[in-house]
């Protein structure tokens, strides 16, 4: 898990996520449901897609809103969620559509946008 959190990581779509199998990734998305389980929660970005985050350990807290998480692509294509951060949305709404169009030219244009997987 640390290398995760001190390596660099891509910062991908869930469209992008067959790309990045076995490597670390940060993806922001919204919130759309929690298991019962609190195993997993599923989020989705901003072309509506979901990604599915799986956790070591069942939520502790209650969570909702836009979420940063950092991890793992599995085989699945699920990310093994390392640590994930809650956005505040309370003076200022996140634009999910626009960071989206933003994460699209950062790997349209990776000679401006360089960041390294090989961990």
């Amino acid at each position: 898990m640390a290398d995760i959190l001190e390596g660099p990581r891509v910062r991908v779509s869930a469209s992008q996520l067959s790309q990045y199998v076995g490597k670390p990734v940060c993806f922001v998305g919204r919130l759309e449901k929690i298991h019962p389980s609190g195993k997993f929660f599923f989020l989705s970005d901003g072309e509506g897609k979901n990604a599915a985050i799986e956790l070591n350990t069942p939520l502790e807290e209650e969570i909702s809103g836009i979420i940063e998480v950092v991890g793992r692509v599995t085989n699945q294509l699920s990310i093994v969620c390392s640590s994930y951060i809650q956005f505040k949305e309370d003076k200022n709404m996140f634009d999910l559509s626009m960071y989206n169009e933003a994460v699209k030219v950062i790997h349209e244009f990776p000679e401006y946008y360089p960041f390294s997987t090989d961990v």
